[in-house]
């Protein structure tokens, strides 16, 4: 909660330092649609190699996902070599081609990870204070952390830095503007964006090159079901943002090429009275309990928790995306005292110990939680959850026969996480699915050029981030921390840097 309450300040600084309103007929070398990890970064690589550049930001504040974004993805860079704890880019490059089972494009892939260690350092040399850091025992060593920031931390700090490095080379930020729409001239390049403001309105901005940085189309519920043929009802945002998919559309309308969609998952609880990254929360994501559905049938091995990806992809898949977390006061007892198993990003650390849990769990049924109960006996927690006793019965039964045996015969759920339910002292808290972001969408070459629907460049367009295909497949990585964020980074620092090369420019 620390974080986030960090994050909101450096979003209120981000407000009070809005550029004024834009003028009409405004011009630039390089203009970017989006200020988020990928805007940024692009913003400051044509910089510095010498473009003028303009940055468009929807909303009152730049960030977008990337301020509540906490690291990102690297390999074989000094960090990990210093921990001791580096994997290589063949291996790296051989999991993420197998797991997308080769749906992901293999040359960007190949691009990204052997760039990845090399785009730390370049953080690092503009001043962003990064550290290495593993995330959860069934995660690979590829997660570099963002530190602390003038008043921020994690993404926001990136965002806070990036931003201050932007202004420095003269970059200018426009606010509340929108890109509306892409120019395109007699010939099919693009040549210019336009904007709206709320004192000029539609205005339109010259430009040598655009590059689209919006993050995704997450809060757009039409484009949630039609792109991502996911059901907004039960597959909510987490962090909404206002993303609603206007860079990838504008592509389209001019002649780019669909690529394939997919989000990024987590799992998480809609309990009442129960606060986000509190004890309680961090209790629903423990590798320890006993997950049942709607049927009261356990359907996956609750390990999933120690990666979010795979926890939100599992509980999306039951009946009204939703699940119950069965755990008892042992496990209450052990989390207070010996700390959680599985963290929350770096909000909580694995490890961290709960001291407030049972306060947090008295104080929720106190106030009626329409998400969380207390139960002594099977059939009451059946009723209170609203599931079939019989059913519940045998599932609570025959998770504790594999406890006491030490060994899961269903799900195989590894032995240190098997702990027996006490079926007079239990509790459980409701899981949903929800995504931090969507990704994917526009077609790019390793320049970062739009594709075309004939697989050409559209002249002078570039597209980042989260807004384009390829970079893994349409089921995100849950191994790899940081992947998409990582080439968010990447792919805006050297759309940015190939902008300003193409433009004859020099640093």
């Amino acid at each position: 909660m620390k974080a986030f309450v960090k994050t909101l300040s450096a979003v209120a600084m981000s407000v009070a330092m809005s550029c004024a309103w834009a003028a009409p007929k405004m011009s630039a070398d390089v203009v970017v649609i989006g200020s988020g990890g990928a805007g940024m970064t692009a913003s400051v690589a044509a910089a510095e190699n010498g473009a003028k550049v303009i940055v468009l930001e929807k909303n009152a504040f730049t960030g977008g996902g990337a301020a509540f974004a906490e690291g990102i993805f690297a390999v074989e860079s000094r960090l990990q070599r210093d921990a001791a704890d580096a994997g290589t880019r063949e291996e790296s490059f051989k999991k993420d081609m197998e797991r997308s089972f080769w749906t992901a494009d293999p040359i960007r892939v190949r691009d990204f990870i052997w760039g990845s260690a090399e785009n730390v350092d370049w953080l690092m040399k503009h001043g962003v204070p990064v550290f290495f850091r593993k995330e959860s025992v069934i995660k690979e060593p590829t997660w570099h952390v963002f530190g602390h920031y003038k008043n921020t931390e994690h993404g926001a700090a990136l965002i806070q830095c990036m931003q201050d490095n932007a202004e420095r080379l003269g970059v200018k930020f426009y606010l509340n503007t929108p890109a509306v729409g892409l120019i395109k001239d007699s010939n099919g390049a693009v040549v210019g964006v336009k904007a709206k403001s709320q004192k000029d309105g539609e205005f339109e901005i010259a430009a040598k090159k655009v590059i689209i940085a919006t993050g995704g189309f997450g809060d757009s519920a039409e484009k949630v079901k039609n792109w991502g043929h996911r059901d907004f009802k039960v597959w909510r945002p987490s962090v909404p943002l206002n993303k609603t998919g206007d860079g990838i559309q504008m592509a389209y309308d001019v002649g780019a090429q669909h690529g394939e969609y997919g989000f990024v998952s987590h799992v998480g609880t809609p309990a009442s009275h129960v606060k986000f990254a509190g004890n309680l929360y961090t209790a629903s994501w423990q590798p320890s309990a006993l997950w049942v559905n709607s049927d009261g049938i356990r359907f996956a091995d609750e390990g999933i928790a120690l990666s979010f990806g795979l926890a939100g992809d599992a509980v999306y898949q039951q009946f009204g995306s939703e699940a119950w977390s069965i755990f008892d006061a042992t496990q209450v007892k052990y989390m207070m005292e010996q700390g959680a198993d599985s963290g929350i990003g770096v909000i909580v650390a694995p490890g961290t110990k709960l001291p407030n849990l049972q306060k947090e769990i008295d104080e929720a049924l106190a106030k009626g939680s329409d998400g969380f109960v207390k139960a002594s006996s099977v059939a009451e927690l059946a009723k209170k959850i609203g599931v079939p006793e019989k059913a519940l019965q045998k599932s609570v039964e025959d998770y504790n026969k594999a406890c006491d045996f030490g060994a899961d015969p269903m799900f195989f759920k590894t032995p240190r996480y098997l702990r027996k339910i006490d079926t007079k002292n239990m509790y459980a808290i409701k899981l949903n699915s929800y995504f931090f972001c969507t990704f994917g969408g526009l077609k790019t070459n390793l320049k970062h050029e739009v594709l075309d629907t004939h697989n050409k460049p559209i002249p002078n367009l570039y597209a980042t981030g989260a807004d384009v295909s390829g970079f893994t497949s349409v089921f995100y990585n849950p191994y790899a921390s940081g992947h998409l964020f990582g080439y968010a980074v990447y792919s805006g620092r050297h759309a940015g840097e190939n902008a300003a090369h193409a433009l004859g420019l020099k640093k």
